[in-house]
């Protein structure tokens, strides 16, 4: 169906797939895969879904703020190999890892002009992505998002190519299968209709009537989604807090981690001059595509528009919704589909010169830029590796958490908690992760329902982490000094407070 080229033309994607799982494999082989906040609500809502059939996070609650099909896809994965997910996890996300490399490989086999080096140089900077072997060795659901974004865009291109309508079909499925893995999957809607619309090749009215049948299955899992969300917290993707950071500060943000990705441009002061350059370089190769050559059917087209669709996308949404900084979790989906938009005019341009000095000059280009992209993520990868081979990902996993004096204090329940108390903390679930102790975060200092509830309660239980600080909740000053909480035992990395009548 997706036009997969014969094996013997992709021996070098098998290659580089091979030492993507090593290098996931060889991260995650200390304490196994990276957990956090959200990795504790992914695998809890997975087990409590195997085990008890109920949709539920940690804290019995339903799971609204993330989409629904990671975790049952964990559930599924759990149920067929009676394994917790925590087990099977570093080994899944290394064949992810290894089977979107291979994808990305068979892709460029089918691009416009092909060049094995371009090829070979492209497929080493995916295995070397910082931000993507992050990814790939966190318990994240981006690890499947970008697997359905790369199969989406085999099914879209075959669709383009062949005005087939099962290749349509299976496209939609695809995107709406990333829908409910991301809510950023809407952009994947939004591309596939994009190109079923400006396809000229297509009569308008059958233009119209591809758009529909795409836009309604696609959407057809995410409003299915939502409309759980909508019964069973009367919201449709959870508690959602207006923004305070203006355009130009997430622009900034978003341009600190392009500017990570890229050599020599690593300077804060620099960060919204290279977001303004790559979403102008794409907007310049969308139009040139659309309204100078009239094609928009190879993968380095959709590849940019989907680029330029999904920045403006988490830009605008971080201006407009409260979440985390924009960081490389957020942005690593664009991550190949913008080094294919930086780099493969490069290859056409050889190709079409016939000048052999310009041939020239254009390969030194080539093997320069590619010299340094890779002395960057080099050097990434080994402070990386510096830290985690020793003493395991960032997260819950990691030896400074498992060896935590605070967390092996009430691991061993060397503190009698009292009844009937309730156990606050500002990483509650790292309590839950590491003793099964029921409890609650601290309130947002912002939400005033909440913290009149936490003042008003009697009898209760402060657990602090250092490193779980969270600017969002009511911070040590408001514990002591307002609610008057008093210390029970100090730590290195942590301390608990008791508060009673």
């Amino acid at each position: 169906m997706f036009g997969f080229s014969p094996f013997k033309k992709n021996i070098d994607s098998l290659v580089a797939a091979a030492a993507g799982f090593f290098i996931i494999f060889l991260f995650t082989r200390h304490s196994g895969i990276g957990v956090c906040p959200d990795g504790v609500v992914y695998t809890t809502a997975a087990e409590n879904l195997c085990r008890t059939g109920k949709y539920v996070d940690f804290m019995n609650e339903p799971v609204i703020d993330f989409p629904a099909f990671y975790p049952i896809f964990l559930s599924g994965l759990s149920w067929l190999t009676s394994l917790k997910p925590l087990v099977f996890a570093p080994f899944l996300n290394a064949f992810l890892f290894a089977v979107i490399i291979y994808i990305a490989g068979n892709i460029m086999e089918q691009f416009e002009y092909k060049s094995k080096l371009y090829k070979a140089a492209i497929l080493s900077c995916i295995v070397l992505s910082p931000g993507l072997l992050e990814d790939y060795s966190m318990m994240w659901s981006e690890t499947i998002f970008i697997l359905f974004l790369l199969l989406f865009m085999m099914a879209m291109h075959r669709y383009l190519q062949s005005n087939s309508v099962k290749a349509l079909v299976i496209a939609a499925i695809v995107t709406s299968l990333a829908c409910v893995t991301r809510y950023a999957g809407v952009i994947i809607i939004a591309t596939g209709g994009l190109f079923i619309l400006l396809n000229n090749k297509q009569t308008l009215t059958t233009r119209f009537r591809d758009g529909f049948i795409f836009g309604t299955i696609s959407s057809l899992l995410l409003i299915i989604n939502l409309y759980r969300n909508y019964l069973v917290s009367s919201t449709l993707t959870g508690h959602r807090e207006q923004s305070f950071t203006p355009f130009i500060k997430n622009m900034h943000d978003a341009g600190i981690v392009f500017s990570n990705w890229l050599p020599f441009l690593h300077e804060n002061y620099t960060a919204v001059a290279v977001m303004v350059a790559i979403i102008a370089g794409l907007i310049i190769l969308c139009l040139q595509q659309f309204l100078k050559k009239h094609r928009i059917t190879s993968f380095e087209n959709m590849a940019a528009f989907f680029s330029l669709l999904y920045i403006v996308f988490m830009i605008g949404t971080a201006t407009i919704s409260r979440f985390e900084t924009l960081n490389s979790r957020f942005m690593t989906p664009v991550f190949i589909p913008l080094l294919w938009s930086g780099s493969y005019w490069m290859v056409s341009l050889a190709r079409r010169s016939k000048m052999p000095a310009r041939k020239w000059s254009l390969a030194a280009l080539g093997v320069l830029v590619f010299a340094g992209f890779q002395y960057n993520q080099l050097a990434a990868d080994a402070e990386t590796w510096d830290g985690v081979k020793d003493a395991g990902i960032p997260g819950y996993t990691e030896d400074q958490w498992t060896t935590s004096e605070t967390v092996q204090f009430i691991k061993n329940d060397a503190l009698p908690f009292k009844k009937n108390y309730t156990i606050y903390s500002d990483a509650y679930d790292a309590i839950y992760w590491f003793t099964g102790k029921p409890g609650k975060f601290l309130p947002p200092r912002e939400y005033k329902p909440a913290v009149k509830d936490f003042l008003n309660d009697p009898h209760c239980y402060l657990v602090w982490f250092n490193d779980g600080e969270n600017f969002d909740l009511v911070d040590l000053n408001f514990i002591i000094h307002v609610k008057k909480m008093k210390l029970v035992k100090q730590f290195n990395d942590g301390a608990i407070y008791e508060y009673g009548d």
